[in-house]
């Protein structure tokens, strides 16, 4: 008879010391998880309720069939050299039952990782399991945690939420206090957890939570202001709350970084077109540097089993953070990371004549993922016994355009998908080639609501046409971040094309897109079972701080893949 260490550890529970440390049980070379030795941990009990310890509370992410990363954040004020972190995990919130408790070495908590801590138990947990989970340092216990291990086998239904886009500086995160009373399994995060702004651009009269960043500029220029902005962001009992009874799975955008940001191939070294550090001295140096900065703040601060190689000087090698997740046979995920390996969005460089006339985004150079990671998505997606392949995305894949007869006059985003067809086209057309009828596109960044069917040619406007119809795109609206709305009314410019097209005329140029609504603010929850999906919209204010605010129901919408029906409910 064979036993696994898993089932060795929880049949001995807490009278087990082991001999030797784990540190990561992950494909990681990494020093990013903290060391831990099971073992017993103190009794007490004094919850840290006012955060003097546990002053961003606990947060989980990342959970496998066996395992999940938890995450915690030791107060500077009350770091103690030497003083030894310990965590227990139970299958009940009291921990009458107990599954395992460790201690985290005190050499694991330091200035060097702003006292995050990261803890991979990957391989001591069971699947589809519900556990809680809380840290003791000192004489005080955090906020307890819940986390759920994602299942095997046969499955009949899975229930997620989706969520995208909080800038902190414009809104309130009401959304996240409903999202934590949420009946999901686990949250996907599609980017833009922070931005870099001090104030978002734009917005500086109705800034509610204004950032001072620690090197006196208006956006992100180090290390240090990136996990400023970290640490300000958790620091809200919204986000705390939804953290805490929620597993998220987490990808980034352009904002964990600067806005639009892309690798400069030629000069080998990050784009940011916005940024002071490239439209000042634009020192491919500094830049590089920028990028691991935002790279490192990002694995401090987010619960992520990724890999990383803490020896590596380029960006690429440094951080790899897509990866995906397998929900017994029902859904297979992947997340994607289309922010390290694009290359410049095309057509901005010349006049507006130029740029009109211009089809660089044609070109097989244009990349959003890069060849690696693109050929990964796809062998996965083609691969993939599950029921459902499922694509995290970050930026809208549709056509959104200005047309005249299903043929595209104008592209309203170069930014997003449009901008990269050659790559679009590859992998849509790769996708319907394989005979997949069962492809999810779920994608943020936009700060809209927008149902979309997917084409591998979009200027054919039949929707009934089958042999064009790859499946669905579903785009959940911002928790806080400025929708188009509100960026019209204050009379930013968001372009000629997007202007026309918000007066109505989105689904009139893109009859592919079954529903656009750029008004609301809040988030979305999908359930998949093996015959059809729903989706969710949640319409919550963010313009006042108030955590009950209403939760409304946008719309529900209804996918069947057999027959490819997207219908409102």
């Amino acid at each position: 008879m064979t036993v696994s260490r898993r089932t060795f550890v929880q049949a001995m529970g807490l009278a087990l010391l082991t001999p030797f440390t784990v540190r990561s049980l992950a494909a990681s070379n990494s020093e990013t998880y903290a060391r831990f030795n099971l073992g017993s941990s103190p009794f007490n009990s004094e919850i840290d309720n006012d955060g003097l310890v546990f002053d961003l509370s606990v947060a989980s992410g990342d959970p496998s069939q066996t395992g999940v990363v938890l995450w915690t954040h030791i107060n500077p004020a009350a770091y103690v050299s030497g003083q030894t972190l310990y965590i227990d995990v139970a299958l009940d919130e009291g921990f009458t039952q107990p599954i395992l408790s460790a201690e985290v070495s005190a050499d694991d908590i330091t200035a060097d990782r702003d006292y995050t801590v990261n803890i991979d138990l990957e391989g001591y947990l069971s699947p589809n399991q519900r556990y809680y989970y809380r840290f003791k340092y000192g004489n005080l216990c955090s906020r307890t945690g819940r986390c759920h291990t994602l299942p095997t086998g046969s499955l009949e239904s899975i229930k997620m939420a989706v969520v995208t886009c909080q800038d902190y500086t414009t809104g309130y995160y009401n959304a996240y206090n409903h999202l934590a009373d949420e009946d999901v399994h686990c949250v996907l995060h599609l980017g833009d957890f922070i931005y870099e702004y001090a104030e978002y651009e734009g917005f500086e009269d109705s800034i509610v939570h204004s950032l001072a960043l620690p090197s006196g500029g208006s956006v992100a220029m180090n290390l240090e202001d990136y996990r400023h902005i970290y640490k300000e962001y958790r620091k809200d009992k919204n986000l705390q709350r939804a953290m805490e009874m929620h597993s998220f799975i987490i990808t980034w955008d352009d904002h964990e970084t600067a806005d639009n940001a892309y690798w400069d191939y030629d000069r080998d070294t990050l784009g940011v077109p916005s940024h002071p550090y490239q439209t000042g001295n634009n020192n491919p140096d500094q830049l590089r540097q920028l990028r691991r900065d935002a790279q490192q703040a990002w694995i401090e601060y987010v619960p992520a089993r990724v890999k990383v190689n803490e020896a590596a000087s380029h960006a690429f090698d440094y951080l790899q953070i897509y990866r995906s997740f397998q929900f017994g046979d029902l859904v297979d995920l992947y997340m994607t990371d289309s922010r390290t390996y694009r290359t410049k969005e095309p057509c901005k460089d010349g006049t507006a004549w130029e740029n009109y006339w211009c089809t660089d985004y044609e070109n097989e150079s244009q990349t959003m993922l890069g060849k690696t990671q693109r050929d990964w998505l796809i062998d996965g997606i083609v691969n993939s016994n599950a029921r459902w392949k499922v694509w995290g995305n970050q930026t809208l894949l549709a056509q959104l355009a200005g047309t005249a007869l299903g043929r595209p006059l104008v592209y309203a985003n170069y930014d997003a998908w449009d901008g990269y067809q050659w790559e679009r086209e590859k992998i849509l057309s790769t996708v319907k080639d394989s005979s997949i009828d069962n492809f999810v596109v779920l994608t943020g960044d936009l700060h809209s609501s927008i149902t979309s069917y997917l084409k591998v040619n979009f200027n054919n406007i039949n929707n009934w046409n089958y042999d064009n119809l790859v499946g669905v795109e579903l785009m959940t609206p911002s928790i806080s971040s400025p929708n188009m709305n509100d960026t019209v009314e204050k009379g930013i410019d968001v372009g000629s094309v997007f202007t026309s097209l918000l007066n109505g005329g989105v689904q009139l140029n893109n009859p592919h897109i079954k529903d656009f609504v750029s008004n609301i603010y809040g988030y979305a929850v999908i359930e998949f079972n093996h015959s059809e999906l729903n989706w969710t919209v949640y319409d919550i204010d963010k313009k006042s701080d108030n955590p009950a605010a209403t939760k409304k129901i946008y719309k529900e919408f209804n996918y069947e893949p057999v027959g490819m029906w997207l219908t409102e409910k």
